[in-house]
């Protein structure tokens, strides 16, 4: 699941519980964050931020153990690998191809959007800022500049396009040699993307309640 799933599933958890937040929401999402700095997720000394980070945690087990993720995967994989697509991308294609498209079909909430870009606004906050110590010295900075950008950009975007889908998983694997995605190898997945698009969409809402079931949560707006 990426970042704004976990913002969605936060947001969903603190909504059970009373007020939603923002430092649970952004703890929800900063491994992800992490991984895209391409460092180690920091360490976190806010109460709600190091509880949002064990929630990632738990909500990434919850999801990547669903039998809605297990068989978006399962098909995407097949596609591909039927038309050609080494085995190794096909998998990586299939795990974060599914989480881009849910990405896309989840932006619709606006109770997530909202939750999602108050997170990023408030880790621009001196007291947040404070309490996140990242690993390398360099990195604080850029992350900073992540959450500008990301609060800038607004509202996750809705179903963007193939072509935009299948360019990003180019982009996301292209420092990985063994993985990477060349020319004819991205006209077939953007020929997934769109063919699979309209199942995951759909089948999104499914996935939603399977993972409150996983993770004991009350169920969410329908």
């Amino acid at each position: 699941m990426n970042f704004f799933g976990h913002a969605l599933i936060a947001q969903r958890h603190e909504a059970t519980r009373g007020p939603i937040r923002a430092e649970f929401v952004l703890g929800a999402m900063l491994p992800d964050f992490a991984s895209m700095l391409r460092t180690r997720p920091p360490l976190a000394t806010i109460a709600a931020l190091s509880a949002g980070v064990s929630f990632h945690h738990q909500t990434d087990d919850a999801f990547h153990g669903s039998q809605s993720f297990l068989e978006f995967s399962r098909q995407a994989s097949s596609f591909l690998g039927d038309r050609g697509l080494p085995r190794g991308t096909a998998r990586a294609v299939a795990h974060v191809g599914v989480e881009l498209l849910l990405d896309g079909a989840f932006a619709s909430e606006n109770g997530a959007n909202e939750a999602y870009l108050s997170a990023v606004a408030c880790a621009s906050s001196e007291r947040v800022q404070g309490c996140i110590h990242w690993h390398t010295g360099d990195v604080s900075e850029r992350f900073q500049h992540l959450c500008r950008s990301l609060q800038n950009r607004g509202r996750f975007q809705e179903n963007p396009a193939s072509e935009l889908i299948a360019e990003r998983l180019q982009r996301i694997l292209a420092d990985r040699p063994r993985l990477a995605i060349d020319e004819r190898g991205l006209l077939v997945v953007r020929e997934w993307v769109e063919s699979a698009r309209v199942g995951i969409t759909s089948g999104a809402p499914h996935l939603l309640r399977e993972l409150e079931q996983r993770l004991h949560l009350a169920p969410g707006p329908r």
